[in-house]
């Protein structure tokens, strides 16, 4: 089947780079590894064991490596057209959005930030001349560890940097000490970046049963985001989808994501949430959250989908065209209706 106008909304720039070209970047940065064999790097930098990780804590080790390795404006270039070109070239995908933190890749302010931002921003430009069928854009991510001053450093530099590519904001990482965060610290961050007209997308509803359902409750009413995500807790509360579909936030889902980090039990569970999505009005769209990271593909995607019955080949095609119209990235190719999203 033609591969065309597949839409991916939702993947971490640590995540979309495949296993050699961050060991060569590793290699010619003179970064120590705690490994020598190319193999050994592979199973470090990816969620190798198909049983997953045993939580988001230990994706974030996984991170820590290829945070590490992208951390020079030399080696975000590279990762980011890497990435653009990857996806277009396996999966046809003509509408993508890469997220990033710029300060995780500065090696604590030794590299200016904004020379780690230009450099994203050149590997989206050359990107964009090798596959012109494609629009590419960036998202910064702000991170809850992060101190209030810190985050509003990096809506600053994406509203700065918006002529040139910068699309939206978002916030992600741990909590602190296990709690709830705070957002209402990063509300006026997130108003002046709408107001500048950058798209606001929130990882919000991943993890933590009530405190996560409470945590999306808290973000639609301070954040008022364009997207979420992940935000699958959602499907277990009437009233969230409620908010969801009228507030019409689309839903980013990576479904292997989910399972590999425990997120859902198994394949039924997303089944699940689906079906009480679609059975509810709520939006959303398919990603991976990070391809090479996670071990597969857009279209790997829709395939399991497909194959557990959670979505039929219609809603398939509809959720992909969603993530062309939803998409931050402007003049994107809308995928027409019929756009075949199965293999």
């Amino acid at each position: 089947m033609e591969r065309q106008g597949l839409a991916e909304l939702h993947t971490h720039l640590g995540g979309s780079v495949s296993s050699d070209t961050l060991w060569s970047l590793a290699h010619r940065q003179g970064i120590a590894l705690p490994v020598k064999d190319f193999w050994d790097f592979d199973r470090l930098v990816t969620v190798s064991d198909p049983r997953g990780v045993p939580d988001l804590d230990a994706l974030d080790a996984i991170y820590h490596w290829t945070e590490l390795i992208q951390s020079s404006p030399a080696a975000v270039e590279v990762s980011v057209h890497g990435a653009i070109g990857g996806a277009y070239r396996s999966q046809g995908i003509t509408t993508l959005e890469l997220r990033f933190n710029p300060m995780k890749r500065n090696r604590g302010g030794e590299r200016d930030l904004d020379h780690i931002i230009l450099a994203a921003i050149r590997g989206l430009d050359v990107a964009s001349l090798e596959y012109p069928h494609v629009r590419a854009g960036l998202i910064l991510m702000m991170d809850r560890t992060f101190t209030p001053h810190q985050n509003e450093i990096i809506v600053e530099k994406a509203i700065r940097w918006a002529p040139r590519g910068v699309v939206g904001i978002d916030i992600a990482g741990p909590r602190p000490g296990g709690a709830r965060y705070d957002y209402a610290q990063v509300q006026p961050m997130v108003e002046e970046a709408r107001a500048a007209g950058l798209g606001v997308t929130i990882h919000v509803g991943e993890e933590g049963a009530e405190m996560g359902r409470a945590e999306i409750g808290e973000v639609l009413e301070l954040l008022r985001p364009d997207r979420i995500g992940h935000g699958i807790l959602a499907a277990g509360d009437a009233e969230l989808m409620r908010e969801l579909r009228d507030r019409e936030v689309v839903l980013e889902i990576c479904p292997t994501s989910n399972l590999l980090t425990k997120s859902l039990p198994d394949e039924e569970a997303v089944r699940d949430v689906f079906r009480t999505f679609v059975d509810n009005g709520v939006l959303f769209t398919i990603a991976t959250d990070g391809p090479e990271m996670m071990r597969t593909h857009l279209r790997d995607e829709f395939d399991l989908l497909l194959r557990i019955g959670a979505l039929t080949q219609d809603e398939l095609t509809e959720a992909n065209t969603r993530g062309h119209e939803a998409s931050f990235v402007g003049g994107a190719h809308a995928a027409q209706p019929n756009t075949p999203v199965g293999r």
